[in-house]
């Protein structure tokens, strides 16, 4: 699915009272206010260029986004009144999203989805009617880098070396991913845009937290990701073992520890001590940690992880007990725990940076890699040279910012 593209506009005059299809007008016909006319032409501009298909968008109320994201200054509230409208009037059908933590009946996760729209074939008629075509469609260039503030509102910068380098990134990336064809349970992933989520914690601008994308094929369950092909090949998933922390390890003590180790406590389940190391990373302190593990084994824990913590609770008889024993295994990078969220997102940072610095040299060994965090998804024949580059790339000092791991640690 594609989400709704507010860059698409065409210089064809839009007059609701006029439009038809099979040869009679639209009725009754939809009352539009002025900024309401302007997402209704952005809505009919989306089902043409997206052939109908179904296109994902924010419901929930959110502030309108600044002219770099939304050339054309399309409100929030004023494109989901149009898309109510249209619904009422029989021309598509609206889908609420899945939040994340949805559960299925056996308590795992149903796949996380935004809400999206569904034109049928009069609503497509009817942009027929308005002169619409893929012909007459302008598309101004979209931002693969998004900075957000804390009330994740969109905010405009000033390009740096480090901005446009990702733009470049991105851009080539998601262009030789969009020239193959992928698909998953025979439905094909195409239009891939990916752009790079930050967020501004300092209020300086700087880039140095989070950088995450996110496509709806990264928010497919495990079992259903591993159905991708790739230009009709099976597919394998090839990753950095326990990326975060070898990471760190790498940038405390100049090496990485063997794949697995930094999650391996005896009378632990590997996934437990992970989210321990995440959650303590992502915290100021241990009583803010022991709340969020309780809050994700309340909301998010499914059945098997809830039954693991349980065996590691009672050997360990505390919460607190389980992080001591996470400090103890990690020695060299203690100090790397309990120094807040903002932090954990400048680990994020670099964890991010470099999966797609990998992604952007796998392109030019001509292997085609979905990134899904840190993971790698790539054809069965491409699965060595994938292993081949996670230890062969890193990231360039000219470009990164020269005491980028001392920030991280420090």
């Amino acid at each position: 699915m594609q989400k709704i593209n507010l860059h698409l506009d065409t210089s064809e005059a839009i007059d609701p009272n006029s439009l038809q299809f099979n040869d009679s007008l639209l009725a009754p016909v939809p009352t539009f206010t002025k900024a309401q006319l302007k997402a209704f032409k952005c809505v009919l501009c989306n089902v043409v260029e997206y052939d109908g298909n179904p296109i994902l968008f924010n419901l929930r109320n959110q502030r309108n986004t600044p002219k770099q994201f939304n050339p054309q200054q399309i409100g929030h509230k004023p494109l989901v009144a149009v898309l109510t409208k249209l619904r009422n009037n029989g021309l598509l059908k609206l889908e609420k999203g899945t939040p994340w933590y949805t559960k299925e009946e056996d308590g795992d996760f149903k796949d996380r989805k935004l809400s999206s729209f569904i034109p049928n074939e009069q609503l497509m008629l009817l942009a027929e009617s308005a002169g619409i075509t893929k012909e007459s469609i302008e598309e101004t260039i979209r931002s693969h880098v998004v900075l957000r503030d804390g009330r994740k509102n969109v905010l405009e910068y000033q390009p740096t070396l480090y901005t446009q380098h990702i733009e470049q990134l991105m851009g080539d990336y998601c262009d030789y991913l969009n020239q193959q064809r992928i698909s998953v349970d025979g439905e094909p992933i195409e239009r891939i845009f990916l752009p790079r989520m930050y967020k501004d914690w300092n209020g300086d601008g700087s880039f140095l937290f989070g950088g995450r994308s996110h496509h709806p094929f990264m928010s497919l369950s495990p079992t259903k990701r591993r159905r991708i092909k790739i230009n009709g090949q099976a597919t394998v998933s090839v990753d950095y073992p326990a990326s975060v922390p070898n990471i760190l390890y790498q940038a405390i003590t100049g090496q990485r520890l063997y794949p697995e180790y930094p999650y391996q406590i005896k009378g632990i389940h590997r996934d437990i001590v992970k989210q321990y190391v995440n959650t303590m990373m992502n915290n100021s302190n241990r009583n803010s940690a022991d709340k969020a593990v309780g809050t994700w084994l309340k909301i998010e824990a499914t059945q098997s992880e809830q039954d693991a913590h349980a065996k590691a609770f009672a050997r360990f008889r505390s919460r607190d007990a389980i992080m001591d024993a996470v400090l103890e295994r990690n020695k060299p990078i203690r100090n790397c725990f309990f120094q807040g969220k903002a932090t954990g997102q400048h680990y994020a940072w670099l964890e991010t940076n470099l999966v797609f610095e990998v992604a952007r040299y796998a392109v030019r060994w001509d292997i085609p890699a979905l990134t899904v965090h840190d993971e790698f998804i790539v054809p069965e024949e491409n699965e060595d040279g994938m292993n081949e580059l996670l230890y062969t790339v890193g990231l360039d000092e000219r470009i990164y910012d020269g005491d980028y791991l001392i920030k991280a640690i420090s």
